[in-house]
């Protein structure tokens, strides 16, 4: 039994009339006959009673309609689901984002591309910039929003989405906070909160590399595995720490955030991605660029002072 018969006799049986059932199928109405007698033949029961004047199902014929049309609706729709998941309508996407990402880009992007695929189920994981490489590398990540630059590989593409000037974090009753900027000599001496090492070797190196071209080694007091719990410390008194810019819209209570005099060191967003062959909902992700979406329109608020207060 194929399904071309389930569908001749679910023509027949919706139609009552042969002939009418053969023009709905495009075929000739004696080959439709002999299809369902042939159908009859093999299941080894009558389906239908017909004469020249009337065609009726069986009390068999009834109960083989209702389970003729629900495997033909599951097979309908596992084509449907296949052509789907084909053009990349459906699946699941996995994305991995630094930290950073949540001021602005990730919600962003995915708003725009759910606008498009909403039967896309997107999978997101916090990865630092290391855990990204490895993840997408082994292909147990799709896509991430990372630190740039990352060592060049064969097996993995980046695109530069944007920049931003580092600020200083300091407490808010630090001295330096008078000032309203700082000099990276003035950071001699202080005690530095640094992301550590093993985990994001770039950026750690980066800040150590900022205080050496300024002419001294920095005391690291704390090392921690984000920037959040560099701010939490900063705020509790326990050193300074670097950060994005973007770490002034996550609200964070008895700290300030300085700009860097001079030519400010900055940080770059970038997209990482497999360079090799590509599921289709990950092309249609890269081919429609959801962060290059506008941003939202922007609310109005009173403005609020550099340096946030306790309550």
């Amino acid at each position: 039994m194929e399904l071309r018969h389930l569908r001749y006799f679910v023509s027949v049986a919706e139609e009552l009339h042969f002939r009418k059932a053969a023009e709905k199928l495009h075929i000739v109405q004696p080959a439709l006959s002999k299809q369902i007698s042939a159908l009859e033949k093999e299941l080894g029961v009558q389906l239908l009673e017909r004469d020249r004047r009337h065609v009726t199902l069986t009390e068999a014929g009834r109960v083989f309609l209702e389970e003729a049309l629900e495997v033909l609706a599951q097979a309908d729709g596992a084509v449907a689901r296949a052509r789907a998941v084909s053009r990349g309508e459906v699946g699941r996407l996995n994305i991995g984002f630094i930290q950073p990402a949540l001021a602005d880009l990730l919600p962003r992007s995915l708003q725009a591309f759910r606008q498009h695929y909403p039967g896309v189920l997107l999978t997101l994981s916090e990865a630092t910039s290391r855990m990204a490489v490895e993840r997408i590398s082994s292909r147990n990540m799709h896509f991430a929003f990372t630190r740039l630059p990352i060592d060049a590989r064969p097996d993995l593409s980046t695109e530069v989405l944007s920049e931003e000037p580092v600020l200083l974090v300091v407490p808010r009753d630090h001295r330096l906070v008078e000032r309203g900027s700082v000099r990276l000599p003035d950071l001699a001496g202080e005690d530095v909160i640094l992301i550590d090492r093993k985990v994001e070797p770039e950026l750690h190196d980066y800040y150590v590399a900022l205080c050496n071209d300024a002419g001294f080694s920095p005391h690291v007091a704390h090392e921690v595995n984000s920037t959040s719990v560099a701010i939490g410390l900063a705020a509790g008194g326990l050193g300074v720490a670097f950060a994005p810019s973007s770490a002034r819209l996550a609200a964070q209570h008895g700290v300030a955030y300085l700009p860097i005099e001079g030519e400010a060191p900055r940080l770059t967003m970038g997209a990482l991605w497999h360079s090799g062959p590509r599921p289709t909902v990950l092309d249609n992700f890269l081919r429609l660029r959801p962060w290059e979406a506008a941003p939202p329109p922007a609310v109005r608020t009173r403005a609020v002072p550099v340096v946030s207060r306790g309550v």
